[in-house]
C-alpha cells in the first residue's frame, strides 16, 4: 500500500500504550474487519537540529473484504483513509484509496487494482537477516531484529527492513519495522537535499484485529 513518498503497510492487535511481545501469527495480518490507525509527521529545515514541522497526518487502514484478481487469485481489499495537514499552507487534504493484498508463497504482494496481476512485493512471510527483494524501483533488505517503541507500545524483536530508492536523482533510504502477529508498526526516513534536511516518521497508534 502506498503512502507519502513510498510504501504502505499494515499492523494489528488492539494495542495502546503497552509493551508487546507477539508470540506468533502472520507478519502481515489480513483478517477481514481489522482496523489499523497510524500517525505521521514530516520535519524540514536547514539542519537536523533546527527542523520545523512541515506536515502532520493520520491514516486508517481497514481490511474490508475478500476479492479476486482478474486471474482468479484471492486477495484482501484494503481501504486507506488518509488526512495530511500542510502547516505552511494551513491546508488539510483528505484522500481515500484502495489496494489488494495477498500472500503468494513466502512473499506478501500488494496490487493496485483487480486487473493488476503482477503486484509489488512488500514483505517476506518469514523474514531472515540478509534477504533482499525489489519493490519496483525500490530495493528492500532485511537488516535484522530489534526492539521498537511507538505510540501503540513497545514491540520486541521486530524485523527491521531497509528500502533504498532514487527520487529525482536523490538516493532515499527508509527503514520500516514489522512485528510478527502485528505487521508494520513504524516507518522512518532522514535525509538531506540541496542543503536542507528532512525527517519523515509514521507509526502505529492503535489497532483492532478481528
Amino acid at each position: 500500500m502506498k503512502r507519502i513518498l513510498f510504501l504502505s503497510t499494515i499492523a494489528a492487535v488492539a494495542l495502546l500504550g503497552t509493551s508487546c511481545t507477539p508470540s506468533g501469527g502472520p507478519i502481515y495480518p489480513m483478517t477481514i474487519g481489522s482496523v489499523w490507525n497510524m500517525s505521521s509527521y514530516t520535519l524540514y529545515g536547514t539542519t537536523l537540529a533546527s527542523l520545523d514541522t512541515m506536515t502532520t497526518g493520520t491514516q486508517t487502514n481497514t481490511a474490508l473484504e475478500k476479492a479476486n484478481l482478474s486471474n482468479g487469485r484471492e486477495v484482501v481489499k484494503f481501504k486507506n483513509d488518509a488526512t495530511v495537514h500542510y502547516k505552511a499552507l494551513d491546508t488539510t487534504i483528505t484522500t481515500t484509496s484502495y489496494s489488494y493484498v495477498a500472500e503468494v508463497g513466502d512473499t506478501i504482494f500488494s496490487y493496485t487494482s483487480l486487473d493488476d496481476t503482477i503486484g509489488t512485493p512488500v514483505m517476506r512471510s518469514n523474514p531472515a537477516a540478509g534477504q533482499t527483494w525489489a519493490e519496483g524501483s525500490v530495493i528492500a533488505t532485511v537488516v535484522g531484529q530489534e526492539n521498537v517503541t511507538v505510540a501503540a507500545g513497545t514491540y520486541r524483536k521486530a524485523w527491521k527492513i531497509k528500502t533504498i530508492t532514487n527520487i529525482g536523482g536523490v538516493t532515499v533510504e527508509m527503514f520500516s519495522w514489522y512485528a510478527r502477529g502485528v505487521g508494520n508498526v513504524k516507518m522512518h526516513y532522514e535525509g538531506e537535499y540541496q542543503g536542507h534536511s528532512q525527517v519523515f516518521n509514521e507509526e502505529l497508534t492503535s489497532a483492532t484485529i478481528k
